[in-house]
């Protein structure tokens, strides 16, 4: 705690005291915002990060095929979704890489087709 002045009035000293404690405030309130500032880049560069890598690279995994049969309500979309996960790999093309592979013009498969699709694994097999 500073030492006030006895030579100056008991006004001055106490205009002295507010300043004080205001000067206090406002280098809290700095800090806070700092911390927080900080907390929210750390967090902010955290999520991007994890939104980066949330898309595995096909690279790292082994592909192979594999017969399936068409089940009622299957679309080739549905079936995208199942095989090709959380892997960075674009729908569109999977599937026109099942059509190419099966021969399928247009998008259209019925239940009780049997079709070849690719798919990824860690697993060497």
């Amino acid at each position: 705690m500073r030492k006030y002045n006895h030579n100056i009035s008991e006004r001055a000293n106490e205009s002295l005291r507010k300043r004080e404690a205001v000067v206090r405030t406002q280098r809290g309130i700095i800090a806070v915002v700092f911390i927080v500032i900080v907390s929210l880049g750390i967090l902010l560069g955290t999520g991007i990060s994890a939104l980066a890598s949330s898309k595995a690279d096909p690279a790292a995994y082994n592909k192979y095929y594999k017969s399936i049969r068409v089940e009622a309500g299957d679309t080739l979309w549905t079936i995208a979704d199942e095989y090709i996960m959380d892997l960075d790999i674009d729908k569109t093309e999977y599937i026109s890489e099942i059509c190419e592979l099966n021969h399928i013009d247009g998008d259209y498969i019925q239940a009780g087709d049997y079709i070849v699709v690719s798919y990824y694994s860690k697993e060497i097999k």
